[in-house]
């Protein structure tokens, strides 16, 4: 059984995929479970600027999609804050033991912030019936898998 997904919800999907696997290993691997929250937000940023038929870079610099952004609407104190936070462990985060690995702590407030940036979005009128759209695939693909298992 296929799960047919919207365009302009794809990017909502791999954000929603990427906090859920976050949420599954950052007690083991918080460095992975924070590249997977700075993906979510990422993801969650430029599926927004797909809703409105805009160009973004395909690079992973979340300041500059958060500018874009910016430009065109309002975007909350606590967001801003967040995608910095995300934004600071930057790419480096795939290069293991390095001394900036971040700590179970961090992780855990990556997937909090990382939903946080996502749930703003899904606020939006612009995206908000495409970010349900990507939470409702995720949860067909999830109980598909489920059922393949048993």
């Amino acid at each position: 059984m296929s799960v047919q997904i919207s365009k302009k919800a794809e990017l909502f999907h791999k954000a929603v995929e990427d906090v859920w696997v976050a949420e599954q290993i950052w007690k083991v691997s918080p460095n992975n479970a924070v590249w997977h929250c700075t993906q979510a937000a990422e993801k969650t940023m430029k599926g927004f600027l797909r809703c409105l038929n805009k160009e973004y870079e395909y690079g992973h610099q979340l300041k500059f999609l958060l500018d874009s952004i910016e430009s065109l609407i309002d975007v909350s104190e606590e967001t801003i804050k967040n995608v910095i936070y995300l934004d600071d462990f930057d790419v480096k985060l795939r290069y293991k033991n390095m001394p900036s690995d971040p700590t179970k702590e961090e992780a855990k407030a990556a997937i909090m912030r990382a939903k946080q940036i996502m749930l703003e979005f899904s606020k939006n009128p612009n995206s908000s019936s495409f970010m349900k759209e990507a939470e409702e695939v995720h949860l067909k693909i999830l109980k598909i898998n489920l059922e393949e298992d048993s």
